[in-house]
């Protein structure tokens, strides 16, 4: 199975490097701009399925790629983003100063731990590895595209690579970038 992963377009909270987590947020004009350039660089390929978040800022992305070729996706609940509990909608510094216990737990770096009401990363990368899993027996063999958020497309590039959870960070997929996986077989993946 073949996997196009792409990350929804520019938001004001990505601009402002606001934590956005599970906050429904739309597109700002340049992340619309973001993904009319990638439709035009994707126009022509052919994939078997094409599957977004639901939230709102992948479905907007994903409707200006389908336009451009002409096709239709579907929503997928495990594809949204990270929860973030407390920390959405503020930035690094915001949270410094309201939540100064919290921030010295880096509670987003700790595989093991959440800000209060969030969703730890292990928690994320098992649900990654639950609808890689159930995609790959759907469409073995076919190609995919994926329209999913920053710390998804980590967890999916952690799983595609067979990295460690300590590893997640080393990676980060950039508003309408694209990352492009192979999984030939997917047992090989379980103990991940």
């Amino acid at each position: 199975m073949e996997i196009f992963v792409v990350r929804h377009g520019e938001t004001d909270y990505n601009r402002l490097e606001k934590y956005s987590g599970i906050t429904d947020i739309p597109l700002n004009k340049r992340g619309i701009l973001q993904a009319h350039e990638l439709a035009n660089r994707l126009r022509g390929k052919v994939f078997d399925s094409i599957i977004s978040s639901p939230m709102l800022r992948t479905r907007q992305t994903a409707d200006i790629l389908c336009s451009a070729l002409d096709t239709t996706y579907t929503c997928d609940l495990l594809l949204k983003e990270r929860s973030l509990g407390v920390y959405e909608g503020l930035t690094k510094e915001d949270v410094m100063l309201k939540y100064p216990l919290l921030w010295s737990r880096q509670c987003t770096i700790n595989p093991d731990d959440a800000p209060d009401g969030g969703e730890t990363a292990r928690e994320v990368c098992l649900r990654v590895k639950n609808v890689l899993s159930k995609l790959f027996y759907c469409y073995e063999g076919k190609t995919i595209l994926l329209i999913t958020h920053g710390f998804l497309s980590r967890a999916i590039h952690r799983f595609c690579l067979k990295l460690k959870i300590e590893e997640l960070r080393n990676f980060t997929l950039g508003n309408c970038e694209l990352a492009v996986y192979t999984i030939a077989d997917i047992d090989s993946y379980q103990d991940l």
